[in-house]
């Protein structure tokens, strides 16, 4: 039997996909470096992990095509065994003919929805950091922009008076990252991750200065 090696490409704007066309009722994976998904074309989804796992019995309706889904940063690269016989160690004389394809294809179909949130916060303190949202206000992405209504000044709305800082801690003055009135600054995370907004400070040189928040 002949192994089949892919790499999925990482996730970008949209999904790393690999398509590969093969006709079997069996599937055996042997190696990856990363979790992905993979669409039979019979419409069987299976999520993998982990090496030495498969599908496929002998009542199993027969595929053309496989298509894997990769939804992490990282290109995910496995070896598999496709047959429409019982695999059962890599030396079974069953051939497999096997034409790869990558591409980069929309997953919004089987996508979950990702809420987003935006809302204002400012700081009436000069000696007092304030949390940008209470404790467990979960993202995996976060947009900061440095304003003090949700309105943007060139749109009806305030622009803030100084510089305003944010950062990780709660201790007055130890917010590293300056913004200028209308600068924007980003956080984001990874796949399987997830950024808390209650544990990131704004402080502020001007009373009721303050920042748009966007986060999903």
């Amino acid at each position: 039997m002949t192994p089949i090696t892919l790499t999925i490409p990482a996730a970008g704007n949209a999904a790393g996909v690999a398509v590969a066309h093969a006709t079997g009722k069996y599937f055996l994976l042997t190696a990856t470096n990363g979790a992905f998904s993979v669409l039979t074309s019979n419409s069987e989804e299976f999520d993998f992990s982990e090496t030495g796992s498969g599908f496929g019995n002998d009542q199993s309706p027969t595929f053309g095509k496989l298509t894997f889904y990769n939804n992490t940063g990282a290109a995910v690269t496995i070896t598999f065994y496709v047959s429409t016989s019982p695999i059962k160690t890599p030396d079974v004389n069953v051939a497999s003919t096997v034409n790869v394809t990558t591409t980069l294809s929309s997953t919004l179909p089987s996508s979950s929805e990702i809420v987003p949130n935006q809302f204002l916060v400012t700081n009436a303190s000069l000696a007092a950091p304030v949390a940008l949202a209470a404790l467990g206000t979960y993202a995996t992405t976060i947009i900061i922009q440095a304003q003090k209504t949700v309105a943007h000044p060139d749109n009806g709305g305030t622009a803030n008076t100084g510089k305003v800082f944010i950062g990780f801690s709660a201790v007055n003055g130890a917010q590293p990252i300056e913004l200028n009135p209308g600068d924007t600054y980003s956080f984001s995370v990874g796949s399987g991750r997830k950024l808390d907004a209650g544990k990131i400070y704004l402080d502020v040189l001007t009373a009721n200065d303050g920042v748009v928040v966007l986060a999903y």
